[in-house]
């Protein structure tokens, strides 16, 4: 199926042509034969052939009605059979469920919706293909460069382990940048309710990142208040974060 540039380019989507890197990311899930795996995006059906080919069970949710019906078409037996099912819908209005594994090359400029999206759904494990830029961020520490937001929100819900860098020539069209696969395995003590009331707090020290935290949380110890957002794991931020939403500490005066 001829792939049409125009779309994808504008979701910032690319398709991996390298069978090698999707037979990689299908080993990764680590899953038994008969798992159901929910597949983001499948396209033209790469992935999709060779988790077929693995044993799994697959849902394809894709939103363009044209790789729809080539993999309708491709795969009819296998549809037939019960083994794979289509959707037709965007992956951020798919409704949640419950699933072994999920897989998934995601959209250059949709990636972080997508990652928080999971939160949602229940697995035992997730490989996702990421720009490689973002894929840092995701395993970023204390002290790196990358270090963000996004790295203590995603650190706090999942285990993170990078899996592979994919060269840019994998894919068509070939992007810009190249890209990196991720395994991921939710956590299940990560309390959702503290996570999302932290989040506002996550996003305000990261925002003034070079402040000491007392110049933007008051009432904090002198050992905490005295360091930088740099300077503590994502653990360490989030009872920082509860203190502020549990009443112990409040905004900093001149925070507007």
């Amino acid at each position: 199926m001829k792939q049409d540039h125009k779309y994808t380019r504008r979701y910032g989507q690319v398709f991996l042509s390298d069978k090698n890197i999707a037979s990689l990311e299908v080993r990764a899930l680590d899953l038994p034969a008969g798992s159901h795996i929910l597949e983001i995006g499948p396209g033209g059906g790469i992935i999709t052939g060779i988790l077929l080919d693995s044993g799994y069970r697959v849902t394809a949710v894709e939103s363009d009605h044209r790789f729809v019906e080539n993999l309708s078409t491709r795969f009819g037996n296998e549809i037939q059979e019960g083994r794979l099912r289509v959707v037709k819908e965007d992956f951020l209005e798919f409704e949640p469920g419950q699933y072994d594994g999920i897989m998934g090359n995601v959209p250059y400029q949709i990636s972080s919706p997508i990652l928080f999206r999971l939160e949602s759904f229940g697995f035992r494990a997730a490989v996702l293909m990421f720009q490689e830029e973002f894929a840092q961020r995701l395993l970023a520490g204390p002290g790196d460069k990358s270090y963000s937001r996004i790295s203590v929100n995603a650190q706090l819900r999942y285990v993170i382990k990078g899996i592979r860098n994919v060269p840019r020539t994998c894919f068509t069209p070939v992007p810009k940048v190249n890209s990196r696969i991720i395994r991921i395995t939710p956590r299940p003590c990560a309390n959702l309710g503290d996570l999302r009331k932290a989040d506002p707090i996550f996003r305000d020290i990261f925002s003034k990142r070079r402040k000491k935290l007392s110049s933007i949380l008051d009432g904090l110890p002198g050992e905490i208040g005295g360091k930088r957002v740099d300077d503590f794991t994502p653990t360490e931020l989030l009872d920082i974060a509860r203190r502020y939403f549990n009443g112990k500490t409040s905004p900093s005066q001149d925070l507007p």
